[in-house]
């Protein structure tokens, strides 16, 4: 009789396997994930004007970002420009007024880099993990991934030329 429940036990087993598996997989992940974060210096992200509002910065950005500091070499986090920004510092830079980088949204940065080569290297590899809002300026990239705004675009600083690298065409 147990030779007739022998197929319902094995595939019981391969699922509790594949089952532990996966939980297992997540559980390494995202412990890895949240050491990463936890030695992340925040205060890069902080508006000029406000000491802690770096903190903010949304989380799929900073992951991304970890990921484009390991994928192209630079150092990604120690060159930001740019990122959150308070409402007062925001109209100083000449920020658009429902900018992605105000502290209610938390989602952009502009990184600085002085060279076209980094520029390049930084927008594709930025395209290349699934950044879908690019903007190209003569010193710095912006990165955003603020959904609520056109999606697959890049565009060049002043405000409506065309960028020296456009990954969307």
């Amino acid at each position: 009789m147990v030779s007739n429940y022998k197929h319902i036990y094995i595939g019981i087993g391969t699922a509790a396997l594949l089952v532990g598996g996966a939980v297992l997989v997540r559980y390494l992940t995202k412990s890895k994930i949240k050491k990463v974060i936890s030695n992340v210096d925040f205060s890069v992200f902080d508006s000029k004007d406000m000491t802690g509002s770096g903190r903010c910065i949304d989380r799929l950005l900073l992951n991304k970002l970890l990921l484009l500091e390991k994928r192209t070499g630079y150092a990604v986090l120690k060159n930001i420009n740019s990122a959150v920004r308070s409402r007062y510092w925001n109209k100083k830079v000449g920020g658009v007024s429902n900018s992605a980088h105000l502290i209610t949204k938390c989602k952009a940065v502009d990184i600085h880099a002085p060279t076209r080569t980094i520029r390049n290297l930084l927008v594709v590899q930025a395209y290349n993990l699934g950044f879908t809002r690019i903007g190209v300026g003569k010193t710095f990239v912006h990165l955003d991934v603020d959904q609520s705004k056109p999606q697959y675009v890049a565009w060049g600083y002043p405000s409506g030329t065309t960028p020296e690298i456009n990954p969307f065409t």
